[in-house]
């Protein structure tokens, strides 16, 4: 471990002294980085996703973080193929087949270990069939993943953006934040693609949209964007929204009007 750690060290001193200014920064280190780190120790990574899908391990905070962004490079990083696969266990939850949706999410752990929502549907899977503690574990796990994008930034700028792994995260700390989404727009900033969201507090009966305090969320999406296969901006974030029921409330903009 103090080797790899040597390593990151003079990566990231090399990296933040010829690095542009557009270079998207992540817990102090560059993602041009930890890229170079997982092509140059790729069984590493393959070490750590191993081990973050055995309850049985632990892994320290950084190297949860390491994999998280990590796995965004490494070559079975398709976000398309995974937010379907990861839709096929909430698919099995609302038939109430909670005992497949379990056997199925725990399947695609090992392939997925930093998927935040996996992490949640099985926690709730567990919880529907009476099993708590089990619940418990795997609701802390999803906590403990969401935490990453969650503290990467405070997202109030640009600068200070969440940078998260995949769209479907974004949705995740909406929910955390207890928030509703208004409207989104994709925004380009030094070269870095952005999700920037009109966001307000959780809108309840009969209130009306222009009453309400709005304020703008912005998240940097160069990992799902940019190093994401096969799968447009429009696709992933129409697929987002219909998947966490965030879309503006045209009943709410009928009453403004």
């Amino acid at each position: 471990m103090k080797k790899i750690q040597i390593i990151i060290l003079l990566l990231t001193v090399f990296q933040l002294s010829a690095q542009q200014k557009k270079a998207t920064i992540v817990y102090g280190m560059p993602l041009d980085t930890i890229a170079s780190l997982v092509k140059k120790h790729p069984k590493y990574f393959a070490h750590l996703q191993k081990k973050a899908s055995d309850f049985t391990k632990k892994m320290s905070q950084d190297e949860w973080i390491m994999l998280y962004y990590g796995s965004a490079f490494m070559p079975n990083f398709h976000p398309k193929k995974e937010e379907k696969a990861v839709e096929q266990v909430a698919h099995k939850m609302a038939e109430l087949d909670f005992s497949g949706a379990i056997k199925d999410a725990e399947n695609l752990i090992k392939v997925y270990p930093v998927n935040a929502r996996l992490y949640m549907l099985t926690g709730y899977a567990y919880k529907k069939i009476g099993e708590k503690e089990k619940s418990k574990k795997y609701y802390k796990r999803y906590a403990n993943i969401l935490r990453i994008p969650l503290y990467s930034g405070s997202g109030k700028d640009f600068t200070h953006a969440f940078v998260v792994r995949s769209t479907g995260d974004e949705y995740l700390i909406l929910n955390n934040k207890n928030l509703d989404l208004v409207q989104q727009e994709l925004r380009y900033h030094n070269e870095q693609p952005y999700d920037v969201m009109l966001v307000t507090n959780k809108i309840k009966n009969n209130q009306k949209l222009s009453s309400l305090h709005k304020s703008k969320l912005y998240f940097n999406i160069y990992l799902p964007f940019f190093i994401g296969e096969h799968r447009t901006y429009k696709e992933k974030q129409e697929e987002a929204k219909r998947k966490y029921h965030y879309k503006p409330n045209t009943a709410i903009y009928k009453k403004k009007k």
